[in-house]
C-alpha cells in the first residue's frame, strides 16, 4: 500500500484551508473551552452530506459545529437509554 497514496486535487487553494482552519481553531477554544482537536475521517453517504450542506447554509453554522453537536447529542442520547 505504501506508496501508493495520491492525493485528489483541492478545489480550494491549500492556504485559503489553512486560513479556514485558524478561524475553526479560533471558534472552537469558545465552544470546547481549549480542548485540543483530532482530525476525524468519516464516510456518509452523499444524501447526508448534501442534508448537512444546505443546513450549514441555511443555519450560517459551519459544517464541522453542527457534527460536533450532532456526535454529542447522539453519544448523550445513547448515554441516557444505557442507563
Amino acid at each position: 500500500m505504501k506508496g501508493n497514496y495520491q492525493p485528489l486535487p483541492r478545489p480550494v487553494p491549500f492556504d485559503k484551508v489553512l486560513d479556514q482552519q485558524a478561524e475553526d481553531k479560533q471558534s472552537a477554544g469558545q465552544n470546547n473551552a481549549g480542548e485540543p482537536l483530532v482530525m476525524f475521517s468519516l464516510r456518509l453517504p452523499v444524501r447526508l452530506k448534501n442534508r448537512l450542506k444546505i443546513a450549514t447554509t441555511e443555519h450560517g453554522t459551519p459544517m464541522q459545529q453542527i457534527l460536533r453537536h450532532a456526535i454529542e447529542h447522539e453519544l448523550d442520547h445513547l448515554d441516557s437509554n444505557h442507563e
